[in-house]
């Protein structure tokens, strides 16, 4: 592993200007057919959160709820080396789309009657890797999928929901050692944590998840949204309340000199200016 600086500069909260937004859909929608969909991240090279993202997420989310016919939904990238990436602090974003907005969409997705799934063949951390986790099945590639929660790393916690859904998902402790920790955790270890559901060899990968998403979209609606809606009540599903602790947390910590300190010094390493020493981080 690489010194954790180094790793929360992989993917950390800070978008250069040589990253632009996004000036077309950051989600593209394919119907494979009317009850299987793709959901595909489409502002590379890094995907971050801007503008374009909430916009195309919550009205995903609006469409979803509105159609009868779809069953699920997976939700994957065309830029090769990432995910989804980290939320967008330097182009300014309303915070009524942003975060006022946020958690109740993740919520809604979350008890709509349909099976979403991470199909994670790259880097995510951050909000991306938030994102990932508030959504019901995640699969990764075995040799391309990293995952980190880099926030604690330059003095903030993590504000997108990662503080309530990870000790759901994979424990106190591992929660623990993921948020402080800070580091990048590979996919296998992802697995045996049960942040991953598979980690899945990467030239068998498209397979298994188109494979699965068909599967799932050939069984009866009402099953599916039975199941989910009785396994969703069984398990817990962060509250407003308690999400908004965790946001609090970070954005109370974001302004303080140390990490603002912070987020110049690794402005000034060149973060998100170049590729390869984005992708030389991990």
């Amino acid at each position: 592993m690489q010194p954790l600086v180094l790793i929360s500069a992989l993917t950390t909260l800070v978008h250069a200007a040589a990253v632009p937004t996004c000036d077309g859909d950051f989600i593209v929608t394919t119907k494979v057919t009317p009850s299987y969909w793709r959901a595909t991240f489409s502002c590379p090279p890094l995907n971050i959160q801007g503008l374009s993202f909430f916009h195309d997420y919550y009205a995903l989310i609006d469409q979803i709820e509105a159609d009868s016919d779809v069953k699920v939904v997976v939700f994957d990238s065309s830029a090769p080396d990432f995910w989804l990436g980290h939320f967008d602090v330097i182009n300014s974003i309303s915070p009524e789309l942003s975060w006022d907005s946020y958690w109740g969409n993740v919520t809604r997705l979350a008890n709509l009657p349909v099976l979403t799934v991470a199909s994670i063949r790259g880097i995510t951390s951050g909000g991306g890797a938030e994102i990932a986790a508030s959504l019901d099945i995640r699969f990764g590639s075995k040799e391309k999928t990293v995952v980190a929660q880099p926030e604690v790393s330059i003095g903030v916690v993590p504000g997108g929901g990662g503080l309530d859904l990870l000790p759901r998902l994979v424990g106190r402790a591992r929660a623990l050692e993921m948020v402080i920790g800070a580091d990048a955790i590979d996919a296998e270890t992802l697995a045996h944590y049960g942040w991953l559901n598979r980690a899945i060899p990467d030239g068998q990968f498209e397979c298994f998840v188109d494979t699965f998403a068909r599967r799932v979209a050939g069984w009866d609606h009402e099953g599916i949204a039975s199941a989910k809606k009785i396994i969703n009540k069984q398990s817990g599903f962060p509250t407003i309340a308690e999400w908004k602790e965790g946001f609090d947390a970070f954005a109370s910590n974001f302004n303080r000199t140390v990490v603002q300190n912070r987020v110049a010094a690794l402005k000034e390493a060149g973060l998100q200016t170049d590729l390869d020493f984005e992708k030389s981080m991990s």
